[in-house]
């Protein structure tokens, strides 16, 4: 029995679900997305959602793992949506797996990029207490009372991906929450500081030089000492969770763990934490805050300036190098702790051995070579991943699976310089851009860079690119945009980046969309999603999503000519912008013209454009709405209104 019709069966699906999940299946073969709300679909019965999924698998074709295939290049293929399961939260629902698969069939991109998974410290996704469990907040009551255990869960997630041709993928991180599980269980893997009895200075070390191998491994030997000791006044053997746990013993693990922090606490030993992006070296312990009750660090960059402020406090990355000089660029290559190195590499291989994941994002790269002070890529300026450590980590991630997909988080259009460490993608420099005049003359220079590259033989082998990312979970952040980007852009602006993002996407020079879940019908809130226990803003757009579907559906109908055609023409002003796409392979061609932003905010008006001798006959597609055009001669006229984008499909008619 598949997972899903476990599941049916184990939510007791009436034949009214049976029904309507059938209607359900028969819209969703038209074609997607459907002509249904991101934030309705939420709102399906469990039970519904459940069937559904059921009858696919009873139709499903056997399993055809895409990281079986003989290389990754089917990334460059896919569109990509950013997915956290938290968000997933509706009305007074919590996020959970079943929850998120509801959204699965609405959503158009053919990559699933969940968010990290995993049970976490003060309500941060990106604090993980535990990178080899999935957050026990996302099961679902009413499954595991039938015996569905988490795992299983999750499981039924990958698989709901699948049946609807999706791949699936996991967020790789190079840090932990402070105390974390991992932490308390492999001391080891991390750097710790031993504060003196009146917390003034630092035991038995060196302020100066604090973070040797050798104190690394003294205070890692500390802290082993003191949670073997709670390990066996509880009788336990782990902190970390086992499925198989009665809620019992699940508590004892739980009281075990936070009795060992508290002595380590008591103690004075502490995880050193994350340096401040632009730190350099390691962060270095200033004085204790005796009210607060922890240690205060230093984080300067490199020419001394205090980033405090930016500082990830609550996090700790792994120790992967020891002798690092403290808020100061090292000179010279560092000893590697080989056992924080295989750790790290080996995170993502659990994920996609025992669940199935297809494609991995690597976190916090986006500074990469900025940071290397070598040649070599050996020497790293502060305590992030090198460029060696993570061409060892891809190497793994893709042994005996070389369809495994790789993304750097960088927000750039580096994605040669990444390509030759293993990655497939970077998410692009388009990020938190306006659609103007310097960014679509950009996007032609990376086309044209993409397209001679690819069509060049002395380039053969692993292709990379870099995605045009419509939206990004971090743009409300306070540094970045402040705020959603929907709700500072609005529709027209956003439909503008959806479409823009899809048809500069031509030929060789192919350029994956990435996405947000809640895009497809004004939803916001996702980075907020990612700092405290909540779902989206669900905006339940309706006029939005039409928008959207109708992008989806221009997009879906003139895939292959953009998949095997090539831009002949192209023209930018300040106002607005025009391309020419043809295609050896299918007939007639398609002009896309948009107008652009700026700070006049004016409409184009009428422009014209000239075509090859001839006459044409076609349609304009004019988002959202349609209008036809026939008996064109040479010039094509059009009207653009501003933030307008146009797609006029046209055919050569014989005289």
């Amino acid at each position: 029995m598949g997972i899903w019709q476990e599941i049916s069966e184990a939510l007791k699906a009436s034949a009214e679900d049976k029904n309507e999940a059938r209607l359900l299946l028969s819209e969703s073969r038209q074609g997607l997305p459907l002509n249904r709300t991101q934030s309705s679909m939420l709102k399906l019965p469990d039970a519904l959602i459940a069937s559904y999924f059921a009858q696919l698998e009873e139709e499903a074709k056997p399993e055809k793992r895409l990281a079986k295939e003989p290389d990754s290049s089917w990334m460059l293929e896919a569109g990509f949506c950013w997915l956290n399961i938290r968000a997933s939260a509706h009305d007074n629902r919590a996020g959970s797996f079943l929850q998120a698969a509801k959204l699965l069939p609405a959503i158009s991109s053919n990559a699933i990029l969940l968010a990290p998974f995993h049970p976490v410290e003060f309500e941060l996704c990106y604090a993980p207490l535990d990178m080899h469990s999935a957050d026990p907040g996302f099961s679902e009551a009413a499954l595991a009372s039938q015996g569905i255990s988490l795992a299983e869960q999750l499981r039924a997630f990958v698989s709901a991906c699948w049946l609807l041709g999706k791949a699936v993928g996991y967020e790789l991180l190079f840090y932990a929450s402070q105390f974390s599980r991992i932490a308390m269980e492999r001391p080891r893997l991390f750097r710790w500081v031993l504060l003196d009895k009146d917390r003034k200075l630092l035991a038995m070390a060196d302020p100066d030089h604090p973070y040797s191998t050798k104190n690394r491994l003294r205070d890692a030997e500390a802290v082993a000492v003191l949670v073997s000791a709670v390990k066996d006044d509880y009788g336990i053997g782990s902190f970390l969770s086992n499925e198989s746990d009665s809620p019992e013993q699940a508590a004892k693990r739980d009281k075990a763990y936070y009795s060992a922090i508290k002595l380590c606490i008591d103690e004075g030993l502490w995880p050193v934490p994350a340096h401040a992006r632009n730190g350099v070296g390691i962060p270095s312990f200033l004085r204790y805050d005796g009210p607060g009750e922890f240690p205060v660090f230093s984080y300067l960059d490199k020419f001394g300036n205090d980033l405090g402020g930016e500082a990830y406090s609550v996090v700790t990355p792994f120790a992967f190098y020891d002798e690092m000089p403290v808020n100061m660029q090292p000179s010279a290559n560092l000893p590697l702790n080989q056992e924080a190195v295989e750790y790290y590499c080996e995170v993502f291989p659990y994920w996609r051995d025992n669940f199935g994941f297809d494609f991995m994002r690597m976190n916090a790269v986006d500074s990469l070579f900025s940071e290397l002070l070598d040649e070599n890529g050996l020497i790293p300026s502060s305590d992030r991943p090198t460029a060696k450590l993570l061409s060892k980590a891809i190497k793994i991630a893709k042994q005996g699976n070389p369809g495994v997909g790789i993304i750097a988080s960088r927000k750039g259009a580096e994605y040669r310089d990444y390509g030759k460490l293993g990655f497939d993608l970077v998410m692009g420099n388009e990020s938190l851009r306006r659609i103007d005049a310097v960014l679509v003359r950009d996007c032609f220079a990376i086309y044209d860079e993409l397209n001679t590259e690819s069509g060049n033989p002395a380039s053969a082998g692993k292709k990379s690119s870099a995605c045009f990312a419509v939206d990004v979970p971090e743009a409300s952040s306070p540094r970045l945009w402040g705020s959603p980007m929907i709700k500072v852009m609005g529709t027209k602006r956003m439909h503008l980046r959806h479409a823009f993002a899809h048809f500069i996407s031509v030929g060789r020079a192919k350029r994956p969309l990435f996405e947000t879940m809640g895009f497809q019908d004004g939803s916001s809130g996702l980075y907020e999603a990612g700092l405290s226990v909540r779902g989206l803003d669900w905006a339940d757009d309706a006029m939005f999503a039409q928008g959207y579907t109708l992008i989806e559906k221009l997009h879906a109908r003139f895939r292959n000519l953009f998949a095997s055609g090539r831009i002949t023409k192209r023209h930018v002003e300040a106002e607005y912008a025009w391309w020419m796409v043809k295609s050896e392979d299918e007939p007639g061609i398609v002009v896309i013209a948009a107008s652009l932003e700026t700070a006049e905010g004016r409409a184009p008006g009428n422009i014209s454009i000239q075509l090859d001798p001839g006459s044409y006959e076609g349609t304009v597609h004019r988002i959202p709405s349609l209008s036809s055009l026939v008996c064109i001669k040479d010039q094509l006229s059009v009207h653009l209104d501003f933030l307008d984008i146009l797609l006029i499909e046209l055919k050569p008619v014989a005289s």
